[in-house]
């Protein structure tokens, strides 16, 4: 009888602190399996405070200059700093878009819901780059909600090399990164 109670009581012990496996905060991550057509080179991109961390994606090698996407930057906001949600994100890039080049359009392409965290994926069309004139680019983002964070992809293609192939596969892969 003690036996039982005691293999009783542990089995109550650990389902009461049972714990779900989540990413520990400032350490939940989202991977991205880039085109492996090009050398990619990642570069940490500082920020002002802990809470928001940011990577930048570059073509490098001898193909760099063909290379149609240079630039692919993630951007992970810690929830437990500034709780924000993924719901309002294309809706205000778009406004921020607008105020450059008044002819930005948005796209919705995907966007899921699954356990209360959304993730979104849209392009903004029309736009411009850093050096170019507005209805120079076609901004492609992803925006996810992660268990202790918020995670943004964005991915600038020129108008110039823009094909629906090249629009596809971008979108796959940010379809297909993973929160870790």
């Amino acid at each position: 009888m003690r036996t039982i109670t005691g293999y009783t009581l542990f089995v109550l012990l650990l389902a009461a602190f049972h714990v779900n496996a989540q990413p520990t905060p400032g350490k939940e991550k989202l991977v991205l399996t880039l085109p492996a057509e090009y050398r990619w080179k990642d570069k940490t991109i500082p920020k002002d405070t802990k809470g928001i961390r940011g990577m930048s994606y570059t073509v490098r090698g001898k193909n760099a200059q063909l290379a149609p996407v240079k630039t692919v930057t993630t951007t992970t906001i810690d929830k437990r700093y500034y709780p924000m949600k993924a719901e309002g994100s294309p809706a205000e890039k778009l406004e921020f878009e607008k105020a450059g080049c008044p002819g930005a359009t948005l796209d919705v392409i995907d966007k899921k819901t699954v356990d209360g965290r959304t993730a979104i994926l849209y392009a903004i069309k029309d736009t411009k780059s850093a050096d170019g004139d507005c209805g120079t680019t076609v901004l492609l983002t992803y925006v996810a909600e992660g268990p202790t964070a918020l995670h943004t992809v964005e991915v600038a293609i020129p108008t110039a090399h823009f094909t629906q192939e090249l629009y596809q596969l971008w979108c796959d892969v940010l379809l297909q990164s993973r929160i870790e």
